[in-house]
């Protein structure tokens, strides 16, 4: 493993949230097979394309064009993040750039993403329309404790303890207790699929909730799972929840590289193993792209921006 891709790729992944939001809070009376494929759910792989297209159109600060794709994509789809790419806070200040922007719009954001206060008060554009709308310290303390009671903490609190384990375990060498590990982990992945719904920001909250750090980090265990895992079940699976919505293709593709490194087949994705300059970047584009991930040239050009 290449650690110092691998921590690139924490650190984004810090930045976005352990995973993505769900389109809803998956109820217990749900079957499994609602889970997997909820009703009238829609196709967000077109929606990725788009958001890293008004992404690199919000980073050069064409907030207009940025906007119009924004405004399109959330008339029809429910905001859900991308690699990076925190959508309803580049939708609102896109927004605040070149329209009106009024109190419901900011109120609408706290809705959707304040699960910690310092941290909205701490970011420069929102609390600037905070100030400008006269929404208050305890105001947002009252959302974010009305967004964190939606938060389920123990299993919150449990896939943290499981990442803990996943890392702690290759540290003693003891191949066994590896397999062990790893095998405890994907069939307790499958459960929680199976009656809860995909881990996801919406069910176990994003990286900041309420001042504490999530120490969760899902695409390390499926990494590990194409190792010692049930990979036919996620193979299977996985796909499905990219596409309505609730799981991060990172996490799959995570999966499916170290299985085919594994099995000396050709990696699809590159999203930790490093591209060879021989490699047909064309090809590797158009395989992210079915999957819902970024571009190769997107995700260097991302990478450079965050390092500045």
């Amino acid at each position: 493993m290449n650690l110092s891709t691998l921590f690139i790729i924490i650190a984004a992944l810090i930045i976005t949230g352990c995973g993505n939001r769900a389109n809803t809070l998956l109820s217990q009376s749900e079957s499994y097979s609602d889970k997997i494929n909820p009703q009238n759910d829609k196709n967000y792989i077109p929606y990725y394309s788009e958001i890293y297209r008004a992404d690199s159109l919000y980073i050069t600060k064409n907030y207009d064009k940025s906007y119009k794709i924004l405004d399109s994509l959330l008339n029809k789809y429910n905001p859900i993040n991308g690699w990076t790419v925190n959508v309803p806070r580049e939708y609102l200040i896109s927004k605040s750039k070149v329209s009106k922007v009024n109190r419901k719009d900011v109120e609408n954001y706290l809705d959707e993403k304040a699960y910690d206060v310092d941290a909205i008060f701490q970011d420069r554009s929102i609390a600037k329309l905070l100030e400008e709308f006269e929404i208050n310290k305890e105001e947002v303390e009252r959302i974010v404790a009305k967004n964190v009671s939606k938060i389920n903490i123990n299993l919150r609190n449990e896939l943290g303890d499981m990442t803990r384990k996943d890392q702690e375990v290759r540290l003693t060498n003891d191949n066994d207790s590896i397999k062990k590990v790893d095998s405890l982990h994907s069939q307790r992945l499958k459960e929680i699929i199976e009656t809860v719904g995909f881990p996801n920001e919406k069910i176990v909250g994003g990286y900041r909730l309420q001042g504490k750090s999530s120490e969760i980090f899902l695409s390390l265990i499926f990494n590990h799972i194409a190792y010692n895992g049930d990979y036919d079940y996620f193979k299977k699976h996985l796909p499905k929840l990219i596409r309505n919505g609730t799981c991060d293709p990172f996490n799959y593709a995570m999966m499916e590289d170290r299985r085919n490194e594994i099995n000396n087949k050709p990696i699809e994705y590159f999203v930790i193993i490093a591209v060879p300059e021989s490699a047909d970047r064309k090809k590797i584009n158009a395989n992210r792209k079915a999957i819902g991930l970024p571009s190769l040239e997107y995700e260097e050009f991302k990478k450079k921006v965050m390092s500045n």
